[in-house]
């Protein structure tokens, strides 16, 4: 059969070249435009990750204080010090950086910190407080004085200025004065931890240790995990003679920052107290594990080891942290420490073991500094006499006494290390 297909054809019909050619130069135009701006690095090339947006200051500020509400004090402070970095001009955050680094017990940074939130802004109240409060952590209650007064007087309802002026005031023995300002500092922010151990710091120096520990215990509901209340606790409940109690918050102290050897220092003196020598030279080897070089930790050790009956021990350890001496296992090497108020004991203690062993040469060196630095106390007096007439007799009748007969005559005398 054949079928008629008409005029029906199979060619395509073909398209307007004058189209095609605008849509290649098009495409062309594109092309060259990407090219340009990919050599100038206006566009990103393909595949390569985008750059990681720099954090703000006000991260880095919720890192610190979420740092500082988990008792992660050095974490806290460094999360402080990169806000700062990235908004050197917020006053803020070195005010808040400041106060940490107190906490942190380096008041030389604290204040170097506050100083330039001062630069930044003279007329903060806030900047001059925590300005106030390194200054009295340094002992330079006669600034610490000004900076507070100052802080108050640009801002009469800043409670921390009014606490830390509370601090001072109990620092230098200005009692009264300071339970109004520490008062004062309750009314206007009750919610403040800060200003509730500052109360509790005055309760404690006024010997109202259960009132004390009542504020104490309030300042750690606030924050639970500040390692600092724990040592205050733990001091107030050794006065009232609950050694349990102390101890457990010294532990607890301890747990918060392993790295500090003041909680170990504590615990070895409570022990001390109740006549458990063994354990409190134990917490004392701790402190040393952490701090092989501190002459302070020696001189303790070496007063434990003295109420013992340890001399030979004794004489090691506060001959080394008198006169230094090098670490026998880690190579750490120790620096004496010089003759004040604080380490007066440790000299005492020495020039007594060392004439009992009749080194009469070491034992006179020290006696007679000892003598020269508390000539008005009569305690000290007489175990520097007591001491020297045991020289003078071995050397009178030039008898060599086994040092292993020998009990060192001012033994009564060594307080609490």
């Amino acid at each position: 059969m054949y079928l008629d297909r008409g005029k029906f054809t199979f060619n395509k019909k073909r398209r307007d070249r004058p189209v095609r050619i605008v849509i290649y130069l098009i495409l062309i135009a594109i092309g060259i435009f990407i090219v340009r701006q990919r050599q100038n690095e206006s566009i990103a090339p393909p595949f390569v990750p985008t750059p990681t947006a720099t954090r703000s200051a006000v991260s880095f500020a919720r890192e610190a204080e979420a740092h500082f509400s988990s008792g992660k004090l050095d974490s806290a402070i460094a999360a402080y010090q990169q806000a700062t970095q990235s908004d050197p001009n917020n006053p803020d955050n070195w005010i808040a950086l400041s106060r940490l680094q107190v906490y942190a017990n380096t008041p030389g940074d604290a204040l170097e910190s506050a100083e330039t939130a001062i630069l930044i802004n003279a007329e903060n109240s806030m900047a001059h407080a925590v300005r106030a409060l390194a200054l009295d952590w340094l002992g330079e209650f006669d600034e610490a004085t000004t900076a507070a007064v100052r802080a108050i007087q640009l801002d009469g309802n800043n409670a921390l200025a009014h606490a830390y002026y509370a601090e001072i005031l109990t620092d230098i023995s200005r009692y009264g004065q300071a339970g109004d300002e520490a008062r004062l500092a309750i009314l206007i922010d009750p919610n403040s931890m800060d200003v509730h151990r500052v109360y509790g710091y005055y309760l404690e120096n006024v010997a109202s240790y259960e009132e004390a520990i009542q504020e104490y215990n309030t300042a750690v509901t606030i924050n639970p995990n500040l390692a600092l209340l724990y040592v205050r606790l733990g001091l107030n409940y050794r006065v009232l003679g609950d050694y349990d109690m102390a101890i457990e918050n010294f532990q607890r102290a301890s747990a918060l920052n392993p790295e500090d050897v003041g909680p170990y220092i504590s615990i070895s003196r409570t022990y001390f107290q109740i006549g458990e020598y063994s354990r409190s030279s134990e917490y004392l080897e701790r402190a040393l594990e952490i701090e092989p070089n501190n002459a302070d930790v020696y001189g303790r050790l070496g007063l434990v080891e003295f109420k013992a009956l340890n001399y030979e021990s004794a004489t090691i350890d506060l001959g080394c942290a008198i006169e230094g001496c090098t670490h026998p296992e880690t190579g750490a090497v120790v620096d004496g420490l010089s003759l004040n108020r604080y380490t007066l004991e440790y000299y005492y203690t020495y020039g007594s073991v060392l004439a009992a062993y009749l080194h009469c040469d070491r034992a006179m060196s020290i006696l007679i500094q000892v003598s020269a630095f508390a000539p008005e106390d009569e305690i000290v007096q007489g175990i520097v006499q007591e001491n020297t007439n045991i020289c003078a007799t071995a050397d009178a009748s030039s008898i060599n006494v086994k040092p292993e007969t020998t009990l060192p005559p001012s033994q009564s005398a060594t307080a609490v290390p």
